[in-house]
Parts: C-alpha cells; structure tokens; sequence
C-alpha cells in the first residue's frame, strides 16, 4: 500500500511539476508576446508622430504658398492703386490745364462781345 501512496505522491508532483513548467512557459510566452505588442506599438506611435508631422508640413507649406498668393495680390493691388492715383492726378492736371485754357478763351470771348456791344464813340473819349 504504501508503493501505491509514494507512487500516488510522485505522480502528484509530476503533474504540479508539469503544470509548474507549462505555467512558466505561458507566463514567459506572455512576457515574449507583450514585448512584440510593446515594440509594434512603439513602432506605431513612431509612425503615427511622423504621419503628423508630415501632415502638419504639408499643411504649413499650403499655408506659406497662400500667404505668398497674398502678398503678390496685395502688391498687385496697391500697384494699381498707384496707378489709379497717378492717373488721376494726371486727368487732375489736365482738367485744370484745359479749365485754365476754356477760361482764357471765355475772357477773351467775352472782350471780343464787350467790343462789339459798346458804341464806336465810348471808347475814344471815355
């Protein structure tokens, strides 16, 4: 009886030694599978850092290319502000030249109907 109850312990001990060795195996198993998942998520995050960085130039690039569509419109527009102002002193300027010239044409005008009007006499004596 008792070779049956040392062989019922040895067994017992065999299987909790295998048990003991599966359950190492899983745990360092585990340990090998969360160390693959924590590389590929570093590798991930590393990834997903460079996809936003490289969204985030792109998006800056887009940015500089319309502030300098801007800037180029903004000087198109005040070079012809320029000209418009320019332009509309030189229309100044020869409105004022032809008003003076209509103005002097119109005096003379008006001393030719002055000589006309007045008698031939008037003007001798007066």
């Amino acid at each position: 009886m008792l070779d049956f109850v040392n062989w019922q312990i040895v067994s017992i001990i065999i299987v909790a030694i295998i048990n003991l060795i599966t359950l190492v195996g899983a745990y360092y198993g585990l340990k090998a599978d969360n160390a693959a998942l924590s590389a590929k998520l570093d590798v991930s995050l590393v990834s997903e850092r460079a996809a936003r960085t490289l969204e985030n130039l792109n998006l800056k690039s887009l940015v500089m290319e319309m502030l300098k569509s801007v800037e180029a419109s903004v000087k198109d527009m005040g070079a012809r502000v320029t000209t418009l102002e320019t332009g509309q002193d030189e229309w100044t300027k020869t409105l004022r030249e032809r008003t003076h010239e209509l103005s002097i044409h119109v005096n003379d005008l008006v001393l030719k109907v002055d000589r006309l009007e007045r008698p031939k006499g008037e003007g001798k004596n007066g």
